[in-house]
């Protein structure tokens, strides 16, 4: 008969296993799984949705997007970020008037470009990475106030 291996039990080493997993890379399954529906998404948008839905997961994965983007996984500025919530907000807007949420043509290149980007920082970005920028997600969603990371600056050499 197999006995267990004794490992401690304590909190402190619970959170040191926990603290090392949030460095290991997002597993590729579930980071494929975040990028498919985030894609499918904006493809829904493309074409119209009788469902708010793809609006909203659209609009989460900017986000996510954004504050992955301030935690050092890409580029993706402040100017870029506002122009894309504009063309969320006339989506929102329009769909609640029609019962359609519709990407115009014109606003499909800028939300493509961030969600191809949201896909490259969830392939290379840590699974502690995401967390945090999900965390700040609920936060704004929450009625917390969007304000850009702290620039850190280069120490002097």
């Amino acid at each position: 008969m197999s006995r267990t291996l004794p490992f401690q039990r304590s909190p402190q080493a619970t959170r040191a296993r926990l603290s090392k997993a949030q460095l290991l890379p997002i597993p590729r399954a579930v980071a494929d799984e975040l990028a498919l529906a985030a894609h499918m998404s904006l493809t829904a948008l493309r074409f119209g949705s009788s469902d708010i839905g793809p609006a909203q997961h659209i609009t989460e994965a900017m986000y996510l997007a954004k504050f992955l983007s301030e935690a050092g996984h890409g580029d993706f500025s402040h100017e870029e970020l506002l122009r894309a919530d504009q063309s969320m907000a006339a989506v929102f807007d329009a769909g609640r008037a029609s019962g359609s949420w519709i990407l115009p043509a014109d606003d499909f290149d800028r939300l493509a470009a961030i969600v191809s980007l949201y896909d490259l920082q969830l392939r290379r970005a840590s699974l502690g990475a995401l967390s945090a920028a999900s965390e700040r997600l609920e936060r704004f969603k929450a009625g917390e106030v969007y304000q850009p990371a702290q620039v850190r600056k280069s120490a002097r050499v």
